[in-house]
Protein backbone atom coordinates (compact mmCIF):
# COMPACT_ATOMS: atom_id res chain seq x y z
CA UNK A 1 0.00 0.00 0.00
CA UNK A 2 1.54 3.36 -0.99
CA UNK A 3 1.98 5.95 1.74
CA UNK A 4 1.60 9.67 1.12
CA UNK A 5 5.17 9.92 -0.12
CA UNK A 6 6.18 6.51 -1.51
CA UNK A 7 9.64 6.35 -3.04
CA UNK A 8 9.52 5.96 -6.83
CA UNK A 9 12.51 4.68 -8.80
CA UNK A 10 13.09 5.84 -12.37
CA UNK A 11 15.31 3.49 -14.36
CA UNK A 12 16.57 5.40 -17.38
CA UNK A 13 18.05 3.06 -20.02
CA UNK A 14 20.48 4.55 -22.53
CA UNK A 15 22.06 3.13 -25.66
CA UNK A 16 23.58 5.70 -28.02
CA UNK A 17 21.12 8.36 -26.88
CA UNK A 18 23.61 11.17 -26.33
CA UNK A 19 21.39 13.59 -28.30
CA UNK A 20 18.37 13.01 -26.08
CA UNK A 21 19.45 11.74 -22.68
CA UNK A 22 19.82 15.14 -21.00
CA UNK A 23 16.22 16.10 -21.80
CA UNK A 24 15.08 12.72 -20.52
CA UNK A 25 16.98 13.10 -17.26
CA UNK A 26 15.85 16.71 -16.85
CA UNK A 27 12.26 15.49 -17.08
CA UNK A 28 12.90 13.28 -14.04
CA UNK A 29 14.24 16.03 -11.78
CA UNK A 30 11.50 18.41 -12.97
CA UNK A 31 8.74 16.19 -11.57
CA UNK A 32 6.23 17.78 -9.23
CA UNK A 33 6.60 14.57 -7.20
CA UNK A 34 10.00 14.76 -5.52
CA UNK A 35 10.60 11.49 -3.70
CA UNK A 36 12.45 9.86 -6.61
CA UNK A 37 15.45 7.57 -6.92
CA UNK A 38 17.17 7.78 -10.31
CA UNK A 39 19.15 4.88 -11.77
CA UNK A 40 20.75 5.34 -15.19
CA UNK A 41 21.91 2.35 -17.23
CA UNK A 42 24.27 2.78 -20.16
CA UNK A 43 24.15 -0.37 -22.29
CA UNK A 44 27.71 -0.06 -23.64
CA UNK A 45 27.01 2.93 -25.91
CA UNK A 46 29.60 3.65 -28.59
CA UNK A 47 28.76 7.36 -28.82
CA UNK A 48 29.49 9.90 -26.05
CA UNK A 49 26.42 9.03 -23.97
CA UNK A 50 28.45 8.14 -20.86
CA UNK A 51 30.29 11.46 -20.94
CA UNK A 52 26.99 13.35 -21.29
CA UNK A 53 25.42 11.39 -18.42
CA UNK A 54 28.42 11.81 -16.11
CA UNK A 55 28.46 15.56 -16.75
CA UNK A 56 24.72 15.71 -16.04
CA UNK A 57 25.11 13.78 -12.76
CA UNK A 58 27.99 16.02 -11.69
CA UNK A 59 25.92 19.13 -12.42
CA UNK A 60 22.69 17.93 -10.74
CA UNK A 61 24.13 15.78 -7.94
CA UNK A 62 21.58 13.03 -8.46
CA UNK A 63 21.57 9.66 -10.17
CA UNK A 64 23.36 6.32 -9.95
CA UNK A 65 25.06 5.35 -13.24
CA UNK A 66 25.53 1.66 -14.03
CA UNK A 67 27.70 1.01 -17.11
CA UNK A 68 27.47 -2.33 -18.91
CA UNK A 69 30.79 -3.76 -20.13
CA UNK A 70 28.97 -5.15 -23.15
CA UNK A 71 25.63 -4.59 -24.80
CA UNK A 72 23.08 -6.68 -22.89
CA UNK A 73 19.78 -5.35 -24.20
CA UNK A 74 17.00 -3.80 -22.18
CA UNK A 75 15.57 -6.89 -20.46
CA UNK A 76 18.88 -8.08 -18.99
CA UNK A 77 20.07 -4.55 -18.20
CA UNK A 78 16.98 -3.70 -16.16
CA UNK A 79 16.96 -7.06 -14.38
CA UNK A 80 20.65 -6.68 -13.49
CA UNK A 81 20.10 -3.20 -12.10
CA UNK A 82 17.02 -4.13 -10.09
CA UNK A 83 19.02 -4.94 -6.96
CA UNK A 84 19.64 -1.19 -6.66
CA UNK A 85 15.94 -0.28 -6.87
CA UNK A 86 14.70 1.09 -3.54
CA UNK A 87 11.31 2.46 -4.61
CA UNK A 88 7.91 0.88 -4.03
CA UNK A 89 7.15 1.61 -7.70
CA UNK A 90 9.32 2.11 -10.74
CA UNK A 91 9.22 3.55 -14.23
CA UNK A 92 11.26 2.08 -17.06
CA UNK A 93 12.20 5.22 -19.01
CA UNK A 94 14.01 5.09 -22.34
CA UNK A 95 16.67 7.80 -22.59
CA UNK A 96 14.98 9.35 -25.64
CA UNK A 97 11.58 9.77 -23.93
CA UNK A 98 10.41 12.42 -21.46
CA UNK A 99 8.08 12.46 -18.49
CA UNK A 100 5.64 15.37 -18.24
CA UNK A 101 6.12 17.23 -14.91
CA UNK A 102 2.90 15.83 -13.39
CA UNK A 103 3.49 12.24 -14.57
CA UNK A 104 4.62 10.47 -11.40
CA UNK A 105 2.37 12.52 -9.09
CA UNK A 106 -0.63 11.53 -11.23
CA UNK A 107 0.31 7.85 -11.25
CA UNK A 108 0.94 7.71 -7.50
CA UNK A 109 -2.40 9.43 -6.83
CA UNK A 110 -4.16 6.51 -8.57
CA UNK A 111 -2.34 3.92 -6.45
CA UNK A 112 -3.25 5.91 -3.34
CA UNK A 113 -6.91 6.10 -4.38
CA UNK A 114 -7.18 2.27 -4.35
CA UNK A 115 -4.96 1.29 -1.40
CA UNK A 116 -6.41 -2.20 -0.93
CA UNK A 117 -6.55 -3.19 -4.58
CA UNK A 118 -4.25 -5.60 -6.37
CA UNK A 119 -2.79 -3.12 -8.85
CA UNK A 120 0.17 -4.06 -11.03
CA UNK A 121 0.45 -1.06 -13.36
CA UNK A 122 -0.92 2.48 -13.56
CA UNK A 123 -0.47 4.06 -16.98
CA UNK A 124 -1.68 6.99 -19.06
CA UNK A 125 -1.61 8.57 -22.47
CA UNK A 126 1.42 9.67 -24.49
CA UNK A 127 2.25 12.33 -27.03
CA UNK A 128 4.22 10.62 -29.80
CA UNK A 129 6.74 13.02 -31.34
CA UNK A 130 9.45 13.14 -34.01
CA UNK A 131 13.04 14.33 -33.51
CA UNK A 132 11.93 17.94 -34.09
CA UNK A 133 9.38 17.73 -31.25
CA UNK A 134 6.47 17.72 -33.69
CA UNK A 135 3.42 15.74 -32.59
CA UNK A 136 2.84 12.71 -34.82
CA UNK A 137 -0.19 11.47 -32.88
CA UNK A 138 -1.55 10.97 -29.39
CA UNK A 139 -1.34 7.33 -28.33
CA UNK A 140 -4.99 7.10 -27.30
CA UNK A 141 -7.14 9.45 -29.32
CA UNK A 142 -10.43 8.55 -31.00
CA UNK A 143 -10.09 11.43 -33.40
CA UNK A 144 -6.46 11.04 -34.44
CA UNK A 145 -6.09 11.13 -38.22
CA UNK A 146 -2.85 9.15 -38.15
CA UNK A 147 -3.74 6.44 -35.65
CA UNK A 148 -7.22 5.26 -34.70
CA UNK A 149 -7.23 4.13 -31.10
CA UNK A 150 -9.80 4.40 -28.33
CA UNK A 151 -9.69 5.12 -24.64
CA UNK A 152 -8.61 1.81 -23.12
CA UNK A 153 -10.45 -0.18 -20.50
CA UNK A 154 -8.82 -0.95 -17.19
CA UNK A 155 -9.14 -3.48 -14.41
CA UNK A 156 -8.53 -7.19 -15.01
CA UNK A 157 -7.85 -7.02 -18.75
CA UNK A 158 -5.76 -10.13 -19.47
CA UNK A 159 -7.96 -11.31 -22.36
CA UNK A 160 -8.09 -7.84 -23.92
CA UNK A 161 -4.30 -7.56 -23.85
CA UNK A 162 -3.80 -10.88 -25.66
CA UNK A 163 -5.40 -9.73 -28.91
CA UNK A 164 -4.59 -6.02 -28.48
CA UNK A 165 -8.17 -4.92 -28.08
CA UNK A 166 -6.56 -3.12 -25.14
CA UNK A 167 -2.98 -1.89 -25.59
CA UNK A 168 -0.92 -0.43 -22.78
CA UNK A 169 1.40 2.50 -23.39
CA UNK A 170 4.49 1.10 -21.66
CA UNK A 171 6.32 4.42 -21.72
CA UNK A 172 3.65 5.94 -19.46
CA UNK A 173 3.56 3.05 -16.98
CA UNK A 174 4.35 3.07 -13.27
CA UNK A 175 4.91 -0.53 -12.19
CA UNK A 176 4.39 -2.04 -8.76
CA UNK A 177 7.85 -3.22 -7.68
CA UNK A 178 6.58 -6.14 -5.57
CA UNK A 179 4.56 -7.48 -8.49
CA UNK A 180 7.55 -7.19 -10.84
CA UNK A 181 9.78 -9.05 -8.38
CA UNK A 182 7.14 -11.71 -7.75
CA UNK A 183 6.99 -12.42 -11.50
CA UNK A 184 10.77 -12.67 -11.81
CA UNK A 185 11.29 -9.45 -13.75
CA UNK A 186 11.59 -9.24 -17.50
CA UNK A 187 11.96 -12.39 -19.61
CA UNK A 188 15.57 -12.16 -20.79
CA UNK A 189 14.95 -14.54 -23.70
CA UNK A 190 12.90 -11.84 -25.44
CA UNK A 191 14.19 -8.90 -27.47
CA UNK A 192 11.43 -6.67 -26.10
CA UNK A 193 9.78 -6.64 -22.71
CA UNK A 194 6.40 -4.98 -22.54
CA UNK A 195 3.78 -7.29 -24.13
CA UNK A 196 5.02 -10.26 -22.11
CA UNK A 197 5.09 -8.28 -18.85
CA UNK A 198 1.58 -6.88 -19.41
CA UNK A 199 0.19 -10.39 -19.83
CA UNK A 200 1.93 -11.84 -16.80
CA UNK A 201 0.83 -8.94 -14.61
CA UNK A 202 -2.72 -8.87 -16.02
CA UNK A 203 -3.18 -12.57 -15.28
CA UNK A 204 -3.25 -11.81 -11.52
CA UNK A 205 -3.49 -8.07 -11.05
CA UNK A 206 -5.56 -5.12 -12.22
CA UNK A 207 -4.09 -2.52 -14.57
CA UNK A 208 -5.47 1.01 -14.28
CA UNK A 209 -5.57 3.78 -16.89
CA UNK A 210 -5.55 7.51 -16.16
CA UNK A 211 -6.93 9.62 -19.01
CA UNK A 212 -4.11 12.13 -19.07
CA UNK A 213 -1.07 12.67 -21.31
CA UNK A 214 1.90 11.81 -19.11
CA UNK A 215 4.89 11.47 -21.43
CA UNK A 216 6.53 12.42 -24.69
CA UNK A 217 7.42 9.28 -26.63
CA UNK A 218 10.04 9.79 -29.35
CA UNK A 219 9.50 7.78 -32.52
CA UNK A 220 12.48 7.41 -34.84
CA UNK A 221 12.88 5.43 -38.06
CA UNK A 222 15.27 3.04 -36.31
CA UNK A 223 13.10 2.52 -33.20
CA UNK A 224 12.43 -1.14 -32.46
CA UNK A 225 8.70 -0.82 -33.07
CA UNK A 226 9.34 0.96 -36.36
CA UNK A 227 11.53 -1.83 -37.75
CA UNK A 228 9.44 -4.81 -36.87
CA UNK A 229 7.72 -5.14 -40.26
CA UNK A 230 10.83 -4.80 -42.43
CA UNK A 231 11.30 -8.00 -44.36
CA UNK A 232 15.00 -8.79 -44.02
CA UNK A 233 15.83 -6.86 -40.86
CA UNK A 234 17.51 -9.17 -38.31
CA UNK A 235 16.20 -7.15 -35.38
CA UNK A 236 12.70 -7.34 -36.87
CA UNK A 237 12.92 -11.12 -37.16
CA UNK A 238 13.99 -11.36 -33.50
CA UNK A 239 11.09 -9.10 -32.57
CA UNK A 240 8.64 -11.34 -34.41
CA UNK A 241 10.09 -14.50 -32.88
CA UNK A 242 9.79 -12.94 -29.41
CA UNK A 243 6.13 -12.24 -30.13
CA UNK A 244 5.61 -15.88 -31.10
CA UNK A 245 7.22 -16.98 -27.82
CA UNK A 246 4.87 -14.71 -25.87
CA UNK A 247 1.76 -15.96 -27.67
CA UNK A 248 2.94 -19.53 -27.06
CA UNK A 249 3.11 -18.72 -23.33
CA UNK A 250 -0.58 -17.87 -23.32
CA UNK A 251 -1.39 -21.53 -24.02
CA UNK A 252 -0.35 -22.31 -20.44
CA UNK A 253 -1.67 -19.06 -18.98
CA UNK A 254 -5.18 -19.06 -20.46
CA UNK A 255 -8.05 -20.31 -18.30
CA UNK A 256 -11.04 -20.14 -20.64
CA UNK A 257 -12.10 -20.69 -24.24
CA UNK A 258 -12.65 -16.91 -24.54
CA UNK A 259 -8.99 -16.36 -23.71
CA UNK A 260 -7.99 -19.08 -26.17
CA UNK A 261 -10.08 -17.34 -28.82
CA UNK A 262 -8.21 -14.11 -28.10
CA UNK A 263 -4.93 -15.99 -28.61
CA UNK A 264 -6.23 -17.31 -31.94
CA UNK A 265 -7.06 -13.75 -33.01
CA UNK A 266 -3.51 -12.73 -32.15
CA UNK A 267 -2.15 -15.68 -34.14
CA UNK A 268 -4.16 -14.63 -37.20
CA UNK A 269 -2.83 -11.07 -36.87
CA UNK A 270 0.79 -12.21 -36.59
CA UNK A 271 0.44 -14.80 -39.37
CA UNK A 272 -0.83 -12.11 -41.73
CA UNK A 273 2.28 -10.02 -41.08
CA UNK A 274 4.58 -13.02 -41.47
CA UNK A 275 2.90 -14.01 -44.75
CA UNK A 276 3.62 -10.51 -46.05
CA UNK A 277 7.28 -10.92 -45.19
CA UNK A 278 7.55 -14.62 -46.13
CA UNK A 279 8.69 -15.73 -42.67
CA UNK A 280 7.95 -19.37 -43.48
CA UNK A 281 9.33 -20.91 -40.28
CA UNK A 282 7.25 -18.63 -38.06
CA UNK A 283 4.15 -19.25 -40.18
CA UNK A 284 4.56 -23.00 -39.59
CA UNK A 285 5.10 -22.49 -35.86
CA UNK A 286 1.99 -20.32 -35.60
CA UNK A 287 -0.04 -22.89 -37.57
CA UNK A 288 0.93 -25.66 -35.14
CA UNK A 289 0.08 -23.40 -32.20
CA UNK A 290 -3.24 -22.49 -33.82
CA UNK A 291 -4.18 -26.18 -34.03
CA UNK A 292 -3.41 -26.63 -30.34
CA UNK A 293 -5.68 -23.76 -29.37
CA UNK A 294 -8.49 -24.92 -31.68
CA UNK A 295 -8.31 -28.45 -30.29
CA UNK A 296 -8.51 -27.15 -26.72
CA UNK A 297 -11.54 -24.99 -27.56
CA UNK A 298 -13.23 -28.15 -28.83
CA UNK A 299 -12.50 -29.76 -25.47
CA UNK A 300 -13.95 -26.73 -23.66
CA UNK A 301 -17.11 -27.07 -25.74
CA UNK A 302 -17.52 -30.70 -24.74
CA UNK A 303 -17.55 -29.86 -21.04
Amino acid sequence: MPNTNSLVTVICSCYNHSKYVEKSLDSVINQTYKNIQLIIIDDCSDDNSVEVIENWISKNQIGLLKKNDKNLGLTRSVNNSFKYVEGDFFTDLAADDELFPHCIETQISVYKAYPNSLIGIVYGNARVIDSNNNTIYTFYNKFSQSKKTIKPEDGFIYKEIINHSNTICSVSSLINKKVFEELGGYDENLIYEDYDLWLRIARKYSILYVDNILVNRLKLNNSLGSTNYFRFNKKALKFKYSTYCIVKKTFKMNLSKEEDQASIEKIYLETKGNLKNLNVLLIIKYFILLLKFKFRILQFNKV
